[in-house]
């Protein structure tokens, strides 16, 4: 991890269940979102690990929401949270990515970043899909990880920010603004 618990490990589920994000990509992610997040409210739907979510609040995020249906999984993440003494800052649901954003659309919550790592086979459920626009605060980002060669936007009102590639993984980053605006950047490394 990077930021203020640097050095430290997570683990994650053993098996084929869980694809967690690699640390190159994760530092590569919050390099370009640090400036993003300080007091940040963050999703981390499709949680797996919560690696994501957990570097969000390494970085100084302020709150994060995992969002993951699976046990093993979740055991992971609670391990995760308490280990690093985020309990405080954190929250885990256990449903799936498609009750969670329609709770949270019901109940009005934004966050400053959404971070979206859905199974990469079945990509984004169209109700997921729908809601994100919804769930993000004016001046975020929804940060999605996705497979070179299969995009799982577009999303209505957001223009595509910037992309970077690493190996076969592409990570997109949507934002509010008007699509006149916005120099789309794709750097691969």
């Amino acid at each position: 991890m990077g930021g203020e618990l640097s050095g430290r490990r997570i683990t994650a589920p053993s098996g084929r269940l869980v694809r967690p994000t690699g640390e190159r990509v994760r530092e590569a992610a919050f390099n370009t979102l640090k400036d993003r997040l300080a007091g940040a409210y963050v999703l981390d739907l499709y949680a797996g690990s919560g690696a994501m979510g957990l570097e969000s609040l390494s970085w100084g995020a302020q709150y994060c929401l995992f969002v993951e249906p699976n046990r093993h999984a979740r055991a992971a993440i609670r391990a995760n949270i308490a280990s690093l003494a985020l309990t405080q800052r954190s929250e885990l649901w256990p449903i799936t990515a498609e009750r969670a954003t329609r709770d949270l659309s019901e109940q009005r919550r934004r966050f400053d970043l959404i971070v979206c790592d859905p199974p990469w086979g079945d990509g984004l459920i169209q109700d997921v899909r729908r809601a994100l626009p919804e769930l993000l605060a004016r001046a975020g980002t929804l940060l999605v990880e996705h497979p070179v060669g299969k995009d799982f936007g577009p999303f209505e009102n957001l223009t595509l920010w910037k992309q970077r590639q690493y190996g076969g993984t592409l990570l997109s980053y949507w934002i509010w603004a008007p699509k006149s605006s916005i120099i789309h950047e794709v750097e691969s490394t």
